[in-house]
């Protein structure tokens, strides 16, 4: 009887886990698909928040970074890491939005405690004047909408084997 249960916890375990693995792989094609449908600024801007990151994410993949997203990032959100080197915020807002020099600020405390040392920061909207000048003082790409929407046309297409490439991590 014993035997049983452990054969069907075992089963049940590894249904679970074939599960989770199928929904990601889904969630992937999801994603290299929205990629390759982005023409517009709005576009982005109607994507969830996590869907905007994996976006982005998808866009550096495309371009030959190794991409790995992290849980633990500024203001407690999510963040990429490309090729171990760079830490990339994603900060979706509107068109319109300055994005202030504190979040920059929060960025370049958690590389500094984590011994990275170049960042990027990527919004829909733009930049502050002193927010570029601290940016570019601590080796911090600035990203705006236009930019990134850019990146999004130039990697249209390419998408069909980075997502087998992203399973293989």
């Amino acid at each position: 009887m014993l035997i049983i249960y452990a054969v069907t916890l075992l089963f049940s375990w590894i249904c679970c886990e074939l599960s989770v693995m199928l929904f990601e792989l889904i969630y992937y094609i999801k994603i290299s698909f929205l990629v390759d449908k982005i023409e517009y600024k709005d576009d982005l801007l109607f994507l969830r928040t996590k869907d905007f990151e994996h976006v982005i994410a998808e866009v550096f993949r495309r371009n030959g970074y190794k991409v790995r997203l992290s849980n633990h990032f500024g203001e407690g959100g999510t963040g990429i890491i490309l090729n171990e080197l760079y830490y990339v915020l994603a900060k979706k807002e509107r068109y319109h939005h300055l994005l202030e020099i504190e979040y920059v600020k929060k960025l370049k405390h958690h590389m500094d405690n984590n011994s990275i040392y170049r960042g990027m920061v990527i919004t829909l909207g733009d930049f502050k004047i002193n927010t570029r000048n601290y940016c570019h003082i601590n080796v911090i790409t600035c990203i705006n909408g236009d930019q990134l929407l850019q990146m999004c046309k130039d990697v249209k297409g390419l998408g069909f084997d980075t997502i087998f490439a992203k399973s293989q991590n």
